[in-house]
């Protein structure tokens, strides 16, 4: 996949952006033109197809491989975390998530891969252990708050977090949690709607003095295939990496991951942080 060692900077990106934009827009005229689109996965390791978006449908949440079924910004962030991992058979390794096609699928390259959903009430996690059932993973789905990991410190190889923390009012604390929990050198592949052209973080949303939501902007919500739409309190820009390296991280960088022989060829930012 291009572009691997990522930008540390909106200038850094700005140098590039043009040229990047113009090749990714031919690669996509291409692929569309072509039925079935074939290419290797880079999450579940395999040859295969993947299914074009229709309309105006996003490629970033489209492309689904039909073989693991993870669209394109699934496959893009876990096929980085899987090459930043020294030995990924034996790595430990923290997604926050669990009911979902893209737990299963990790976890078919990670044997000590741990999951999560923010899933309070005992009904929400008894459906969503079901579901792990019935895709043959018998696991209790386990209930973990971002900004307070129940995990002992150093104690993951990899993270990933893919559109999560942009529903995270306390979004430094969740930074400095995955920090917390990774040892040195250990690498968090996060995803997140990236607003590549702007340079600093907005917060459209945040909790009041009574614990409600507050919404300080048009209020927005992201759809949730379990839980219908989630609000999202925060519009990254690159100030997301400085927050990163506050956090904790030694290193931090935006990856523009594109690789039409990947199923990818349109650039998925994924944000790629050393511990």
């Amino acid at each position: 996949m291009s572009n691997r060692d990522g930008f540390r900077s909106r200038a850094d990106w700005n140098a590039v952006a043009a040229d990047r934009l113009r090749r990714e827009a031919e690669a996509i005229a291409s692929i569309a033109r072509a039925e079935p689109y074939k290419g290797r996965c880079g999450l579940c390791g395999r040859e295969t197809a993947f299914d074009i978006p229709s309309g105006e449908a996003s490629w970033r949440e489209g492309l689904s491989c039909r073989r693991c079924r993870c669209n394109a910004r699934q496959r893009a962030a876990g096929g980085l975390l899987l090459d930043a991992l020294t030995q990924p058979a034996q790595a430990r390794v923290y997604a926050t998530e669990q009911a979902s096609a893209f737990y299963l699928a990790l976890r078919r390259r990670v044997a000590r891969l741990h999951g999560s959903e923010f899933a309070t009430a005992l009904g929400h996690r008894s459906r969503l252990s079901f579901w792990l059932m019935r895709h043959g993973v018998v696991e209790w789905v386990r209930n973990e708050d971002a900004t307070a990991l129940r995990w002992p410190d150093a104690a993951m190889d990899g993270i990933a977090s893919l559109d999560v923390l942009e529903h995270v009012p306390d979004c430094r604390a969740a930074l400095r949690e995955f920090a917390r929990v990774l040892r040195p050198g250990g690498t968090l592949a996060l995803t997140v709607p990236f607003y590549e052209n702007q340079t600093e973080s907005a917060t459209i949303a945040r909790i009041d003095a009574q614990g409600r939501i507050e919404h300080l902007a048009e209020p927005e919500f992201h759809g949730d295939p379990v839980r219908g739409g989630v609000p999202c309190f925060h519009h990254f820009g690159w100030a997301l990496l400085d927050d990163m390296r506050a956090a904790g991280f030694a290193d931090a960088r935006a990856c523009r991951v594109q690789d039409a022989s990947a199923g990818l060829p349109e650039g998925v930012w994924v944000l790629l942080a050393r511990r």
